[in-house]
């Protein structure tokens, strides 16, 4: 070890020695200022994460996919006791790491002109429809509205600018999220919703029936949440299959994909199932740079994840499609009544009017582009709607050449049909399980090397001394008389 070396050890040890003092001398000062002894401890380690992507973004992922399971456990109480008691604190402060990785990113990155554009432009419609959302229903819901809209934005910027190795993580972080979000499930379909309800489960929002089917909300805090988020899973999972570069590999991949299956199926969300097929058939048909071989097997795959999903949902017994009509009821209603061109701004309806500090009634849509519509008026919806068609028809020839585009149209198919259903965008976790997997899909790990054994030590012959030299045998003597003794010399 170095001199240099050491004294940057010394310094490390130094400084870490100094913020635990700090911090301990916090913890007890805290009470004295009538705080919670939590909140120094809770604020420094959300400090820490911060500033570092994997586990910044393993804390946004925890606190996003399993609300109800921190809410089981105490946390969610406790940190919300040490902001006042305030329960809503560790979801703010999910949103709060993105906001500050996603500065940290910009900073750091390189940008072209067109995306200055377009946040520029983003900024703007964001700004005016925040103003007419103001005038609408008030400052407090509309920055909720704000919040669930830019989230996901800001997730996908930050993702795009991580290397693969530090997403390969991300997805492994996100592959035991969903299989603990399935032994939840299995559990609680064990227990049975009215143990559920006397352990203070909410009936009506975590404890729910279709028919006489419960749905199961595993982690999340109802069984839709627990749905989407396992299709936008499962969906990315299967289309990484169909990536050459990006296949999984890791066998916590393939769990988290079983998971996320049984999540889907047990929460009975039709719109989770809505996502995954229409992907995986997007998928399937924009597969077009491969060989005949290769487009036969992306078929073949392709009917066989339906049929599953058909098959998973005849076996749970949700099968019902009434409720897909009273939809249809409800969005006629909506857009027929008095709508202004340029709608009623951010946050009118929603998850924002579900909040506590919603200034009206609750509004729920069940469709994001009605939504849209309501917010930001039919003219804007319009836009968004051929943004998304110009998109997917450069993909189309896209995928004609480079097999890249087979994630990105998948999600972006998947995303669009389930849009039609729910309110998708609103689903953080979902949103981020997406995100991630366009982001792995651009850039994937590269493989682990294979491991090579060391080669086998070389035995040497052993080395023989020469055999003994053996004298030359000596000439014979002439037989006969010599030339000097023949007769008549």
């Amino acid at each position: 070890m170095t001199s240099e070396t050491a004294r940057r050890l010394r310094a490390g040890r130094r400084t870490w020695l100094a913020i635990g003092v700090v911090l301990l001398l916090a913890v007890l000062i805290a009470p004295l200022a009538g705080l919670s002894p939590v909140l120094p401890v809770f604020l420094a380690l959300l400090g820490a994460v911060s500033v570092r992507p994997v586990p910044g973004l393993s804390y946004v992922a925890l606190v996003l996919t399993v609300p109800l399971g921190l809410w089981f456990v105490g946390l969610e109480r406790l940190v919300g006791d040490a902001f006042g008691g305030r329960e809503y604190a560790l979801s703010i402060s999910a949103s709060l790491v993105v906001g500050v990785l996603f500065v940290l990113t910009v900073a750091r990155g390189h940008w072209h002109r067109w995306h200055v554009a377009a946040a520029a432009v983003a900024v703007v419609v964001l700004g005016v429809w925040s103003l007419i959302g103001i005038a609408h229903h008030g400052v407090a819901q509309t920055l909720v509205g704000v919040r669930l809209m830019v989230v996901p934005l800001l997730l996908l910027v930050v993702l795009a600018a991580l290397p693969g190795d530090r997403l390969a993580a991300l997805v492994t972080v996100m592959s035991w999220l969903l299989v603990a979000n399935a032994v939840a499930s299995l559990a609680e379909l064990a227990v049975g919703p009215a143990r559920l309800v006397q352990w203070g489960f909410e009936e009506g929002r975590a404890v729910r029936y279709i028919g006489e089917t419960f749905r199961v909300p595993g982690l999340t805090e109802f069984n839709g949440e627990l749905g989407i988020l396992a299709g936008a899973y499962l969906l990315g999972y299967l289309a990484l299959w169909l990536t050459p570069g990006a296949r999984p590999t890791r066998w916590s991949w393939h769990a988290g994909g079983v998971a996320a299956l049984l999540c889907l199926a047990l929460s009975t969300s039709r719109s989770g199932a809505l996502l995954v097929a229409a992907g995986v058939v997007a998928a399937v048909v924009v597969n077009r740079s491969g060989g005949v071989a290769a487009r036969r097997r992306a078929r073949l795959f392709g009917l066989a994840v339906v049929a599953c999903l058909v098959g998973a949902f005849v076996a749970v017994g949700a099968t019902g499609a009434r409720s897909l009509f009273d939809r249809f009821e409800v969005w006629s209603a909506l857009l027929s009544d008095d709508l202004p061109p340029w709608g009623r701004g951010v946050g009118s309806v929603g998850a924002a009017t579900s909040s506590r500090i919603a200034s009206g009634q609750q509004i729920f849509v069940d469709n994001y582009f009605v939504s849209l519509a309501l917010q930001f008026g039919p003219v804007l919806t319009v836009a968004v709607v051929a943004a998304l068609g110009w998109a997917l028809w450069r993909l189309w020839r896209l995928g004609a050449e480079d097999q890249k585009a087979v994630p990105l149209t998948a999600i972006l198919v998947g995303l669009a049909c389930a849009s039609l259903m729910i309110e998708a965008w609103e689903y953080p976790g979902a949103m981020m399980c997406l995100g991630l997997f366009v982001a792995y899909a651009r850039r994937p790990a590269p493989a682990r090397p294979a491991r090579v054994l060391p080669p086998a030590p070389r035995i040497a012959a052993p080395v023989l001394p020469p055999p003994p030299s053996i004298p030359a045998p000596a000439a014979p003597a002439p037989v006969g008389p010599t030339p000097d003794e023949q007769p008549g010399r």
